[in-house]
């Protein structure tokens, strides 16, 4: 089975940069000297447009640069009303595992409040409620 590992949007620019930066020492000595004046203020702007670009989507849509996979860390969930249950719906080759992750994760967190999950895995169409609370005395 392939394991395929996170690849961090940075990564990508600095990729994208490195490949303008190779085309450049490639291709500037070939150019005119009027066109690698405007091909040097290309090579100064483009990694700077493309940092500037990427800033700007993080801060207003962070959560298009990573995919909800097995590889993207669990968060801590918020602290929700006794009434409210937080619901996880699963699916895949992985749901199980990650089933298994999010119920230690949730027992691992201090008892502040009593805490409500509905974890559901939907290949197998299995659900397991999960209620945590301090004990009474």
């Amino acid at each position: 089975m392939v394991d395929h590992k996170a690849v961090s949007p940075l990564t990508i620019i600095a990729i994208f940069a490195g490949i303008i930066e190779a085309s450049a020492l490639a291709a500037l000595p070939f150019l005119g000297e009027k066109s690698q004046t405007l091909y040097t203020w290309f090579l100064v702007g483009f990694p700077f447009f493309l940092t500037a670009l990427f800033f700007l989507t993080l801060n207003f849509n962070a959560k298009s640069f990573y995919s909800p996979g097995p590889e993207a860390p669990l968060a801590a969930e918020p602290v929700m009303a006794a009434a409210e249950p937080v619901t996880v719906l699963l699916s895949g080759p992985s749901a199980g595992e990650l089933l298994e992750q999010h119920v230690l994760q949730a027992i691992a967190q201090p008892v502040d409040a009593e805490r409500r999950w509905c974890f559901c895995n939907v290949d197998r169409a299995q659900r397991v409620e999960l209620s945590i609370g301090k004990i009474s005395a």
